[in-house]
Order: C-alpha cells, then sequence, then structure tokens
C-alpha cells in the first residue's frame, strides 16, 4: 500500500471536489442537525451544480480514472451520501434521476432496514436506515452502493480483529444483497488508521473515502480519498466557494495534525467515541 502526499501544482487542474451529504430531510437533533440538508436545499443545490456545468462521476469512475492515470473532465464532482438513511430514496433520488445525476451511497450493513441506533448519544437513534428491497432498486438505477462497515464503529479505536470484521463482513454482506461487487468503502465518522486502510485494501476495496474536508487530487492515495462536507443551510454561492477550494500543502498538513491529535483524544477519552467533530456522522 502507497501513500502519496505530494502533489505538483500542475495537479489542481485535477482537483475534484467529492462532496459529502448525509441525511436529506426536514428535521434533526440538535448535535445532528448540522448534517440534515433540506429536500428544498437540496434540489436547488442540485440545480446549481446542473447550471454550472458541473458532470457528476461516481466515487469508483473517481478512483478508476485516479488509479488508470486518466484525466477527468474539469467540471467533475463527486455526489456521496453516507450512512444509507431512507430519505435518500424519498427525497434525494428524486432529484437525482430529473438531472441524470450518478451518485455513490455508503451503507452500513447492521442497520439495513432497521435504524440509526449507533447514533443513540446524539438523540437520532430512530432515524429510518433503507431497506434491502430499496437498495436493490436504487442500485438498478445506477447508483454505486459502497460499504460502510458492519456496526459504524471508530475504526481507528478498536481491535485489530474487530477492524477485519466490520470491512470484510461489510463487503460480503453488501455484495451478497445486491448481486454486485462493491469497490467503494467509506470509513464511519471518517475515521482510520494504517491497520484500518490495510485490511480495507486486503478486503479487495480499490478506494476508501475519509472527510478531511479537502478537494482531491491526483496525489491522494486512494485509500483515503477527502471529501468536503456540505452543512445544513448550504446555499448556492457557498457551495460555489465550496467547490472552488483547491488543497494547499497548509490546509492539508493541518487536516493531518487536526485527525492526529483527535484520534489521540478519543482512544483516551471513551466517551467521546462517535462525537461527529470532524465532518462525519
Amino acid at each position: 500500500m502507497t501513500t502519496r502526499l505530494a502533489f505538483r501544482p500542475t495537479e489542481q487542474a485535477q482537483a475534484v471536489p467529492v462532496l459529502m451529504y448525509h441525511s436529506i430531510g426536514a428535521r434533526g437533533a440538535r448535535r445532528f442537525r448540522r448534517f440534515v440538508t433540506s429536500p428544498e436545499q437540496f434540489a436547488r443545490q442540485m440545480d446549481y451544480l446542473a447550471a454550472a456545468g458541473y458532470r457528476p462521476i461516481t466515487a469508483a469512475e473517481l478512483s478508476r480514472s485516479r488509479a488508470a492515470g486518466l484525466p477527468l473532465h474539469p467540471m467533475s464532482v463527486v455526489l456521496t451520501f453516507d450512512d444509507a438513511y431512507a430519505d435518500f430514496y424519498t427525497a434525494a433520488l428524486p432529484v437525482l434521476r430529473d438531472h441524470h445525476f450518478p451518485a455513490t451511497l455508503y451503507v452500513p450493513t447492521g442497520y439495513v432496514g432497521g435504524t440509526s441506533r449507533w447514533m443513540t448519544s446524539l438523540g437520532e437513534a430512530d432515524r429510518e436506515i433503507l431497506s434491502w428491497s430499496a437498495l436493490e432498486d436504487i442500485a438498478a438505477e445506477g447508483v454505486e452502493l459502497g460499504a460502510h462497515s458492519h456496526s459504524h464503529p471508530q475504526l481507528d479505536c478498536v481491535a485489530a480483529t474487530a477492524i477485519r470484521d466490520e470491512v470484510v463482513r461489510s463487503k460480503h454482506v453488501l455484495e451478497d444483497r445486491i448481486g454486485t461487487a462493491v469497490t467503494g468503502f467509506a470509513y464511519p465518522f471518517g475515521y482510520c488508521d494504517r491497520r484500518a486502510r490495510c485490511v480495507v485494501a486486503e478486503a479487495g476495496f480499490s478506494y476508501a473515502c475519509v472527510v478531511d474536508d479537502l478537494v482531491t487530487t491526483p496525489a491522494d492515495d486512494l485509500l483515503r480519498i477527502p471529501r468536503l462536507t456540505v452543512n445544513a443551510g448550504t446555499d448556492a454561492g457557498m457551495l460555489a466557494r465550496l467547490l472552488a477550494a483547491r488543497p494547499t500543502r497548509t490546509r492539508r498538513s493541518l487536516a493531518a495534525a487536526k485527525g492526529i491529535a483527535w484520534r489521540t483524544v478519543r482512544r483516551h477519552v471513551p466517551a467521546l467515541g462517535g462525537k461527529p467533530t470532524q465532518g462525519a456522522a
């Protein structure tokens, strides 16, 4: 496994924003509310992408192009959705369908057909998760389904055996149920370490996503593709600025340092487990 950290100025032209959404809905507990984008706001955001000439691709398409060293359209963007909330089917998919936009949805397989019990501490244990039949319908429409672990733990704070079980089981369960190969993974909460990345690679995933709130360039390790969090209340102007941001060495260094520091805190203060401070729930 090779980690690519440096990047050349010429690679800025091939920077691609990977947007990260969670729930597309109307409500949210106080500690989760910033991860809930209203259906009306989401529709306006997709209208903006279409009007501005953006060309959405799946995360799998991005990773294949990066792996092959192939250039991407300069207006490429990736739309990703974590946690497989039921409102993806009712609120996001119709808008994506209207625009003919592809997207990538990451599924925590242990909660399919149930609720978001891993978010009990945030007051969000009852948010509905998609059923297997709904996921099959979504996959049939061309949405890429990726794995998001089995029970949504912090993979950088659990034993090696638990990492392997979470990663491998989620891939096998998802592939068995939808009947197609699953090549993408998103780390729960965006948290990972070298152990988790190695397991993800050994399990047969070709790429994996973190958060970091940076756009991705060809310099990035495909096992830790950075994403940009789309928070509640993001209007067209804010989205435009988010899409236009370009990575710098300083921003990358700050993101890496922040990740290491927060991991240290979480490992020593178990009560902070799962608190989404870096953009992912």
